[in-house]
């Protein structure tokens, strides 16, 4: 017998429904009847289909698909007894169905909620780095505007400052002060 970890498609998590609803080999999924398959929680019409085609032919190709007549009768005498269980507890395999998909979506809406808290989490997040980031933006701004009016000052006191020699060169008194280090 193969164990039904080994079928293609079927992960931990579906190996583990598989296996608390009485499948534990590839032998035994192929030789199942389609609406017992569908019943368990999580397989569908499509996903069952795909999931017995792949049984039966892995199954086949094994040396134990000689046992899986054996093993379709006790999986079926199994799920007799699961669903005279559910009969006396007051629970037919539709509203188990029910039941397990009804519990899939509630797990669904708590992640989806989970998600959307950490979404808005986030955001607000953003949203306190881009108010921060405002203010050094609006702080570098006005230091850039006061460096720009020190800078233009310092520009203009040079730019006279070098009028003022232009004019004393014109007119001529320059020469003087050349003169008079040159006399010294």
């Amino acid at each position: 017998m193969t164990a039904i970890q080994k079928l293609r498609g079927v992960g931990p998590a579906l190996a583990k429904v598989l296996a608390a609803n009485g499948v534990e080999t590839i032998e035994t999924l192929a030789a199942m009847e389609d609406a017992r398959l569908r019943s368990i929680p999580g397989i569908g019409a499509n996903r069952a289909a795909s999931l017995k085609t792949a049984a039966k032919a892995q199954a086949g190709s094994s040396p134990a698909a000689a046992n899986a007549d054996l093993a379709a009768q006790s999986v079926n005498s199994k799920a007799a007894g699961q669903e005279e269980r559910d009969a006396q507890a007051g629970t037919s395999p539709v509203q188990a169905e029910m039941d397990a998909k009804l519990a899939e979506a509630e797990a669904a809406r708590q992640a989806a909620e989970e998600k959307a808290a950490k979404a808005q989490a986030k955001a607000r997040k953003a949203k306190r780095q881009a108010v921060q980031l405002a203010a050094e933006f609006a702080e570098a701004k006005v230091k850039a505007k006061q460096k720009a009016r020190k800078v233009k000052a310092k520009a203009k006191k040079a730019i006279e400052k070098e009028k003022a020699k232009a004019k004393a060169i014109l007119e001529g008194r320059a020469p003087e002060k050349k003169k008079k280090k040159a006399k010294k």
